[in-house]
């Protein structure tokens, strides 16, 4: 039948157009129509549109009225199997910058426009922020298009910006570190030796805390000086008494063998012989340890020593001297076990300003006696060699 005029007693001119027309899919016969189209170059064009989507895909897309509050709980439920649980946490929380507004819209009207305009208000924002967001309604709409809601992604081409309220990449020197371990094991108790031995881990392993608490004693091979990272303690978001280890790695390559440090070794030793469960890091009673209080006890007994204290600092701080003891870049990357090499580079190394300058100083040798010599041949003066300015004679 094609398009159709009907009569219709509310639009303006007194009718409308609908499009009805039969298609085969999988060699079953089935009817397509849809009603309330204004003028007739309108229902033509929505007809060419899906009759080209019957021959380009065998059948017509299962569109659904859905809002993206739905689609979001839908993906909890049915599409969030293959992501991390940090990363399915991170998608709850940031749920409430989106629910109230976007959320309460129909996911096919959800516009480039529309998420453009949404982003551009939120331009006072933290940067990091915006971003998480975007990966966030990223993942609902790959996966409406999966289930075929929606055609194509209006994420792709927006444009997201912000402040950028990104911390400083800060290390802690190895002075800070002993005067921080040595502080802990003052308060003369086991949880505070507990968490000593933590951030010692972290300093000389490059380990995340949730690969820290993660670790037992048959994790650690003493005769061939070897750690076996392959899970890691699952804890955000969840009750005390309900944390697990998990062998769903951040990536393939974060399960790794990576080696003990002796100075490491001899700590472990120490401590093996105090610690009597199968835990390296837990409280007195063997439980896992709280990553949250951890943090926020040693960030306070590290501030009474003037000291600046996250426990991501320990990974920073073991990038940043490999990399400034100028070990491989390739034997950097898998101590890490990072997926490339540029992340080792860009967001692990911190270089200060003693290190630039002992960096220039060491490249640019340079005698410039023989710049003021080449401009006496050239009857110069050597102040007017730009190369020499600031130059004694």
């Amino acid at each position: 039948m094609g398009v159709i005029k009907r009569k219709s007693k509310t639009a303006k001119n007194g009718y409308t157009y609908e499009v009805n027309f039969t298609y085969k899919e999988h060699g079953v016969t089935k009817r397509h129509f849809k009603r309330g189209f204004i003028t007739k170059k309108e229902a033509e064009l929505y007809e060419a549109e899906k009759k080209n989507e019957v021959q380009k895909n065998g059948a017509l897309s299962k569109k659904k009225k859905i809002t993206l509050n739905e689609a979001f709980n839908e993906f909890l439920l049915y599409g969030s199997g293959q992501y991390q649980e940090n990363t399915i946490y991170n998608t709850r929380k940031d749920w409430h910058y989106f629910k109230e507004n976007l959320g309460l819209m129909q996911i096919n009207e959800i516009t480039h426009t529309v998420l453009q305009s949404y982003f551009n208000d939120r331009i006072k924002e933290g940067l990091s922020t915006n971003k998480n967001i975007r990966k966030t309604l990223n993942r609902i709409f790959v996966y409406c298009i999966r289930q075929q809601y929606i055609d194509n992604n209006p994420l792709q081409f927006v444009v997201v910006k912000g402040e950028d309220r990104s911390r400083k990449k800060e290390v802690l020197s190895q002075n800070d570190l002993n005067k921080l371990v040595n502080k802990l094991r003052e308060k003369n108790k086991f949880k505070y030796d507990s968490y000593a031995i933590a951030i010692l881990i972290g300093f000389y392993t490059g380990l995340r805390i949730s690969e820290v608490l993660a670790l037992y004693k048959s994790d650690i091979d003493f005769e061939n000086d070897l750690i076996r990272v392959e899970k890691k303690l699952v804890f955000k978001g969840l009750r005390k008494q309900d944390y697990y280890v998990s062998k769903q790695m951040k990536s393939k390559k974060s399960k790794a063998l990576i080696p003990l440090p002796l100075i490491l070794k001899n700590q472990l030793n120490q401590w093996l012989e105090v610690n009597p469960y199968a835990r390296i890091v837990c409280n007195e009673d063997g439980s896992f340890v709280n990553p949250t209080c951890l943090s926020n006890q040693v960030k306070k007994i590290a501030s009474s020593c003037e000291i600046n204290f996250r426990f991501h600092m320990l990974r920073h701080s073991y990038a940043s001297i490999l990399i400034y003891n100028r070990t491989d870049i390739r034997i950097a990357q898998d101590l890490l076990r990072h997926s490339n090499f540029n992340t080792t580079l860009s967001i692990y190394t911190h270089i200060n300003e003693e290190q630039k300058k002992q960096a220039v100083n060491e490249v640019f040798k340079i005698d410039c006696g023989n710049f003021v010599a080449d401009s006496k041949r050239k009857n110069e003066s050597p102040k007017e060699n730009p190369l020499c300015k600031g130059v004694s004679k």
